[in-house]
C-alpha cells in the first residue's frame, strides 16, 4: 500500500524508523467548579493539554540489531529531542516511555511502541561528547588487553617440535594476509616492508619471538597497526580491515586429544584471537579517523563493522571466552555510538536524473544553489558517479547525489 498524502519518513534524534501507525491524545486542561444552587458546573480553562503521540514503528533489515540498539539508546537519552513525526512533521518532544519487542520473523526486526509528549522548551544543550575519542580509547584498551591475554594463553614450554612449527606457520600466515591487505589498500612497498619487519617473517626471527609470548603479542599488534599507517585512509581501508577480521576462519581444525594436540589447538586459538581483537581495535580507530561523505556511507560502514564484531563475539562466547566476547561487544558499541553521533547530520544519498547533458557545475548549481560550495559539490558528483568528463554529464541517466540537507562531512 502507498503512504497517505502528507506522510514522511519518521526519525528520532536523527535515527530513522519504519512507521506502522500512530495515536494522538490532546484536549484542554481545566478545573470544574460546582457552586451551591447552580444547576450547571463552571469550567475554568487552564490552557491546551500537552499533545501526546504514541507511535508504533520498527527497525528491520541488514544490521538491524546494531541499529535497534542505537535507537533504544536514543530513546533513553535525557532531555527533549527532535522527532520527525510521519504525519505532523518536526517537533520537540520528550520520551515518556517505550516498549521493545524483538522477532526473528522476516529476517529479524525490532518493534517499538513509543509514547512521546510535546514540550514547549527547546532541547537542552547537551555536553559535547567526543565519540571518536571514546572509540579510540576503547580500541587502545582492548588492544592492550589482547597482548596480555596472549601472554596468558600461549605457551611453547616443553612442547613437541611440530607444535612450535605450527605456531610459526600461523604467524607467517597472518603476516601474509596483512601484507596482502596492506598492498591492496595502497601500501605496497612500505606496507610489505613494515609488516615483514614487524613479524620477522624471514627466519630465524619468527622462531626467536615465539618463545616470548608478551614480545610476540606486541609484535603482532605493531604489525596490525602498521596497516593503518601505510595504507590510504578512508572507507576502503575500513572495508579492508573488516575483511581482515575473518582471518583464521579458513584454518582447518586441529584433530586429536593428546596433550600436544591440545596445546597446538590452544595456541592457534590464542594467536587468532589476539590478531582478530587487535584488528577490531584498528577498525574502531579507522572509523573514528574517517570523515564520511554521506549518511548512507556512514551507516553502511557502521553496520558492516557491527555485524563482523557480533560474529566474533559469538565465536568467543561459544568457546567459553566471555572476556573476549565482551571486548568485541565493547568495541561494537563504541563504533555504533561514534558513527551514530557523527553521521546523524550528514546528507543522505538520493537519485537525480538530469533532463539533458550538462556540465557538472550546472547540475550542482541546480541541485544546491550555493555559490560557495557549488564547485566542491560538482567535483563530488563527478567522483561519486565516475563521470568521464566534468563538462559533459549525460542526461537521462540516474545519478547518485547528496541531498541538499545535512553536512557533507562527518
Amino acid at each position: 500500500m502507498s503512504a497517505p498524502a502528507g506522510w514522511q519518513p519518521g526519525a528520532w534524534r536523527g535515527l530513522a524508523f519504519v512507521t506502522n501507525g500512530q495515536d494522538q491524545e490532546g484536549g484542554r486542561r481545566g478545573v470544574v467548579h460546582e457552586f451551591p444552587q447552580a444547576e450547571k458546573p463552571v469550567w475554568e480553562d487552564l490552557g491546551r493539554k500537552g499533545q501526546r503521540y504514541s507511535i508504533d514503528c520498527h527497525i528491520i533489515g541488514d544490521g538491524f540489531i546494531a541499529r535497534a540498539a542505537a535507537f533504544a539508546d536514543a530513546l533513553n537519552a535525557p532531555g527533549a529531542g527532535t522527532l520527525v513525526h510521519p504525519w505532523y512533521g518536526t517537533m520537540q518532544v520528550a520520551v515518556e516511555g517505550f516498549t521493545r519487542t524483538d522477532s526473528t520473523e522476516d529476517g529479524g526486526y525490532a518493534a517499538f511502541t513509543i509514547a512521546f509528549v510535546e514540550t514547549g522548551l527547546p532541547a537542552p544543550a547537551q555536553p559535547s561528547v567526543d565519540s571518536a575519542a571514546q572509540a579510540q580509547a576503547a580500541a587502545e584498551e582492548e588492544q592492550a588487553a589482547a597482548v596480555e591475554k596472549l601472554d596468558e594463553d600461549f605457551s611453547l614450554s616443553e612442547v613437541a617440535a611440530f607444535v612450535e612449527e605450527h605456531a610459526g606457520e600461523i604467524v607467517k600466515y597472518a603476516g601474509a594476509a596483512m601484507a596482502t591487505m596492506s598492498a591492496l589498500q595502497g601500501g605496497i612497498g612500505p606496507g610489505l616492508l613494515a609488516i615483514q619487519a614487524n613479524l620477522g617473517l624471514l627466519p630465524p626471527g619468527v622462531q626467536a619471538q615465539l618463545r616470548d609470548a608478551l614480545a610476540l603479542g606486541t609484535t603482532l599488534l605493531t604489525a596490525v597497526q602498521s596497516i593503518r599507517v601505510v595504507a590510504t585512509a578512508g572507507v576502503g581501508l575500513i572495508d579492508g580491515l573488516i575483511g581482515l577480521l575473518d582471518l583464521g576462519s579458513d584454518l582447518p581444525p586441529i584433530v586429536g586429544d593428546t596433550p600436544a594436540r591440545d596445546r597446538q589447538r590452544a595456541n592457534q586459538a590464542a594467536l587468532i584471537q589476539m590478531i582478530n581483537l587487535a584488528t577490531a581495535g584498528e577498525v574502531a580507530r579507522a572509523i573514528a579517523d574517517t570523515s564520511f561523505t554521506s549518511y548512507d556511507e556512514a551507516v553502511r560502514v557502521r553496520d558492516a563493522a557491527a555485524d563482523a564484531l557480533d560474529a566474533l563475539a559469538l565465536r568467543q562466547a561459544d568457546a567459553g571466552d566471555d572476556t573476549g566476547a565482551d571486548s568485541y561487544d565493547r568495541l561494537r558499541r563504541a563504533i555504533v555510538r561514534d558513527v551514530t553521533a557523527r553521521g546523524g547530520s550528514l546528507a543522505r544519498l538520493i537519485s537525480y536524473t538530469p533532463p539533458g547533458t550538462a556540465p557538472a557545475i550546472v547540475i550542482a548549481h541546480r541541485l544546491y544553489g550555493d555559490p560557495a560550495t557549488v564547485e566542491a559539490r560538482a567535483a563530488e558528483i563527478v567522483a561519486r558517479n565516475g563521470i568521464a568528463h566534468p563538462g559533459f554529464v549525460p542526461g537521462g541517466r540516474a545519478l547518485e547525489v547528496l541531498s541538499s540537507g545535512g553536512d557533507a562531512n562527518g
